[in-house]
């Protein structure tokens, strides 16, 4: 067996050994603009569902490996006060690692994915269209967490409700059931891998109660 005890080991490789084995990660590709109105898109894979009321979600965000400093994500969700999750499909695929360059802040990473912006219904950051769901979100909650000025380590986890979803209707039923066979959800694996969830990699699992699984068992010993 190995063992892997972090207190030995970097918080580098601590993190990396994470993202290797808490995987799949859905990927929020998050949409911001500037004060200039510049629009920024980056790619967020330490991210998860939190609650349904209020419609939470948490997004682990750190600084910029360049300069250490805060992710324009971060600054202009901070500003605004709200962000928009484009969820990553196979349409933003191509373009994933594009968008995770870390750009000037002058530049829109649109520009280089040829990804289109449009208003988004009840926030101020832009939606991608080229994604068929999108979560507006609004800062709900800023936790400052890990070890300042220690690389791998100094993240701020955003928590944000979310206030609107728009899904295109080839995903989704008039009932709200979004069909994950026709969603293409790509996954983040560990660097530099991804998956996709195809059609033909998904299998189906039926869920019981207590009385139930407790009754098909009593039937299989008699």
């Amino acid at each position: 067996m190995i063992v892997f005890d972090p207190s030995e080991h970097s918080p580098a490789r601590s993190q990396g050994v994470l993202s290797q084995l808490v995987a799949p990660r859905p990927i929020a590709m998050i949409s911001t603009a500037n004060d200039d109105g510049v629009l920024n898109v980056a790619p967020f894979s330490y991210y998860m569902p939190v609650t349904g009321a209020p419609m939470l979600v948490a997004v682990s965000m750190g600084l910029r490996e360049s300069d250490g400093k805060p992710k324009h994500t971060f600054e202009n969700a901070m500003r605004t006060g709200d962000f928009v999750i484009n969820v990553t499909t196979e349409a933003l695929r191509e373009h994933i690692e594009t968008a995770a360059i870390e750009f000037p802040a002058h530049v829109s990473e649109a520009e280089a994915t040829g990804w289109t912006a449009q208003p988004s219904v009840q926030v101020s950051a832009p939606t991608i269209v080229e994604s068929p769901a999108h979560l507006e979100c609004r800062v709900h909650k800023v936790v400052d967490l890990g070890h300042e000025a220690l690389k791998f380590s100094e993240v701020t986890l955003v928590i944000a409700e979310v206030v609107c979803v728009t899904m295109d209707e080839t995903i989704c039923s008039t009932e709200f059931r979004v069909d994950p066979r026709s969603l293409g959800l790509i996954g983040r694996m560990g660097f530099p891998w991804f998956t996709a969830a195809t059609p033909a990699s998904m299998f189906e699992l039926p869920r019981y109660t207590y009385t139930e699984y407790a009754a098909q068992q009593g039937g299989k010993r008699g």
